[in-house]
């Protein structure tokens, strides 16, 4: 017995968002891509959290103090990485 089709619809996309999009998919079909980012905005991973919390900032910068800026994140978490926890 085959699963049924989920429900499909109609969606209408701004020309430049869709070949955003496009551009994005790598290897997914333009349905996946969107379901996926779909399904990450309803449910966010806490590492999508802190990606929507920087990208704004990460922008903002020319690309060396972007560079710079995530140099020192990375440098930042691996020592947040290597730190004892507390309470266990």
């Amino acid at each position: 017995m085959s699963k049924p089709e989920p429900p499909s619809f109609h969606l209408r996309l701004p020309t430049e968002l869709k070949a955003k999009l496009q551009a994005a998919r790598g290897r997914n079909s333009l349905n996946q891509e969107i379901v996926d980012r779909l399904e990450r905005s309803l449910d966010p991973d806490p590492a999508m959290q802190v990606a929507d919390v920087l990208r704004p900032l990460l922008a903002s910068l020319d690309e060396s103090a972007r560079t710079e800026m995530a140099r020192l994140l990375c440098e930042m978490l691996a020592v947040i990485a290597k730190r004892p926890k507390r309470g266990r």
